[in-house]
């Protein structure tokens, strides 16, 4: 069964609502995009486009994972405010120039989290 972006993206947003500080999470890559998964549930998904894969480079960068080769699969731990970047970044049109600035400071944000920094914003 195939699931919508709609649904992952439900699911994910969710599973965010429980702040957690450990989830384990799997970068998966197949003919289709990259999709993140959850306990074998896909939380979001990016298609094997320009704007699709310049998200999946941003996740993969924000998330400390490997983006993995064709077919293949690399796991790691999140938390739920990483998490809830990478949702933000899955979500980005790279069509637009701007986009590319905001997953930039994403990526920050979600590298700064993982070093135990919090954010980077000032907000």
């Amino acid at each position: 069964m195939t699931v919508s972006r709609k649904q992952a993206l439900e699911y994910g947003y969710e599973l965010i609502g429980r702040p957690r500080s450990h989830l384990r999470v799997e970068l998966n890559q197949d003919k289709s995009g990259v999709s993140v998964t959850h306990k074998g549930r896909v939380i979001t998904r990016v298609y094997l486009n320009r704007s699709g894969m310049n998200a999946a480079v941003a996740m993969s960068e924000a998330m400390a994972i490997k983006l993995p080769a064709l077919g293949g699969s690399n796991s790691g731990l999140v938390s739920t405010g990483l998490l809830y970047r990478v949702l933000a970044i899955s979500q980005l049109d790279f069509r637009n120039p701007t986009a590319y600035e905001l997953a930039g400071t994403l990526v920050d944000e979600a590298i700064s989290m993982q070093r135990g920094g919090g954010t980077t914003s000032g907000v």
